[in-house]
């Protein structure tokens, strides 16, 4: 841009770009207008031409927007649309009742536009990307379409340290009469958009039909950046219904949410689209990729879920498997190999929330049953070809519960559909010593295996218990 003789003239350069910003991201052109006039003066000449101010206009950076802010995660990860370069320069900061000037280092750009997504970029995505991905702007400030509350907001959360910020835009908004162009119908949005949700924008989303009750929460983080490959559960502490449930994760204060939710009696609750991220798993990168499910719990250890609640999720999980195109749900128990476990095409990984906080989360109970989960949701799948389980085997000893090895792969699938016609998971793993292996679930704890190995012999068939130490 060039230095401008009138406002008018610098208002002519930027209202086209900054609502084109806006009608993308959803911000507020008066509020945005507003905050360009008062951070480079109009880019009136004399302003512009002071060496002590430098007049950040020239670098096409129209809102005054740091090289660093709050963190670079969320530029690393692709959700940033600018090009890299900086400037460092002299700028006053107010700190309490105090006004300094320090140096500083501000990005430039290629245009007022860029800038202006940037911008928005940053208040979308950005904050998540902090310590425990708490969320600092994101859809809060984004849904407010009221200037005062809008500029208020945005320099409340820290965006502007001098206390008279807020009260200068809006007074360049009065003057200026900026919320004429608050109407944003007809306005091509920009084509500034990041990266990474560029090489996700053709990926397409559902929600699932199970839903019995549905009310959108405002805690999420907009569109995902990143395909789904995983599915997370999660204990909600109580035996509640859906709706008890939705009351607290559609409260803007509580700061969290679920894409799904699913009640003490089994109904379930869609609070966050698929199509957005969750503020569920203390994770950011997580939740990006994974569908959340908060499920009706004990109030104490183990946290245990009702039959109706189990059942449901297992369900729903078969849901979202085939959904996403997905014939297999996998479970690796270790943390650090399961982060670092890239899903085939064809699969979805399980992960827990205490993986990513010091959490119970999802309790015991549903921590003995996640192998369990991954076998009956990859069963109903179809999926009974393998050469590989479902539950990936750590260096820690797990327990296999089979009913019969075969040297034959045809009398295997025979007594995989016998069991699988009794109500009972059965997956073909194999060849292992030349023999195929029916396999009916992997545990961590013993118990829980010789439960299966009763329920499976209880419905006539041979069972036993194979300890494994990988």
């Amino acid at each position: 841009m060039k230095p401008c003789k009138t406002e008018n003239e610098y208002l002519e350069q930027i209202i086209d770009p900054a609502r084109r910003a806006c009608r993308r991201y959803g911000y507020l052109p008066s509020v945005l207008i507003a905050q360009a006039c008062l951070e480079n003066g109009y880019g009136i000449h004399s302003y512009w031409d002071n060496p002590e101010i430098e007049c950040l206009m020239k670098y096409n950076n129209m809102v005054g927007i740091k090289t660093e802010l709050l963190n670079k995660s969320w530029v690393d990860v692709g959700l940033s649309v600018w090009p890299g370069s900086s400037i460092t320069k002299n700028t006053p900061e107010q700190y309490g009742d105090k006004i300094v000037t320090i140096r500083d280092s501000f990005r430039i750009y290629d245009n007022p536009e860029q800038s202006f997504a940037d911008f928005l970029c940053f208040l979308t995505w950005a904050s998540n990307y902090g310590p425990g991905g708490t969320p600092k702007y994101g859809q809060e400030i984004l849904s407010m379409k009221d200037p005062v509350a809008l500029i208020w907001g945005v320099s409340a959360r820290g965006y502007a340290t001098g206390q008279t910020y807020a009260p200068n835009v809006l007074r360049i908004i009065n003057k200026h009469n900026l919320r004429k162009y608050d109407d944003l119908t007809g306005v091509e949005p920009t084509k500034y958009i990041p990266k990474a949700w560029k090489e996700e924008s053709k990926v397409t989303y559902s929600n699932s039909p199970l839903e019995a009750y549905v009310r959108y929460s405002p805690n999420n983080s907009g569109p995902r950046t990143h395909s789904i490959d995983r599915i997370t559960p999660h204990c909600y502490v109580g035996q509640v219904s859906v709706e008890d449930m939705g009351g607290w994760l559609c409260n803007p204060a509580a700061g969290a949410s679920a894409n799904y939710g699913i009640g003490a009696d089994g109904r379930v609750g869609l609070y966050v689209p698929e199509s957005k991220r969750s503020w569920c798993s203390s994770s950011a990168a997580n939740d990006q990729r994974a569908v959340t499910i908060e499920c009706a719990s004990d109030k104490t250890e183990p946290f245990a879920f009702r039959d109706a609640a189990y059942q449901t999720l297992i369900n729903l999980c078969v849901d979202i498997c085939k959904r996403n195109e997905k014939t297999r749900l996998i479970w690796i128990p270790d943390k650090d190999k399961a982060l670092s476990y890239t899903p085939k095409d064809d699969e979805m990984l399980l992960t827990v929330h205490r993986w990513f906080a010091p959490k119970s989360c999802p309790g015991t109970w549903m921590m003995a049953r996640m192998g369990d989960l991954a076998n009956r949701v990859t069963q109903a799948l179809g999926t009974t070809d393998t050469t590989a389980p479902t539950t990936v085997p750590t260096t820690e000893e797990s327990f296999r519960v089979q009913s019969g090895a075969y040297k034959v792969k045809a009398n295997a699938v025979l007594q995989a559909g016998k069991l699988k016609a009794a109500g009972i998971p059965a997956l073909i793993v194999g060849p292992e010593d030349g023999s195929w292996i029916v396999q009916c679930g992997v545990f961590r704890i013993r118990e829980n295996a010789k439960a299966l190995k009763k329920k499976i012999k209880d419905a006539g068939f041979s069972a036993l218990i194979k300890k494994r130490e990988v």
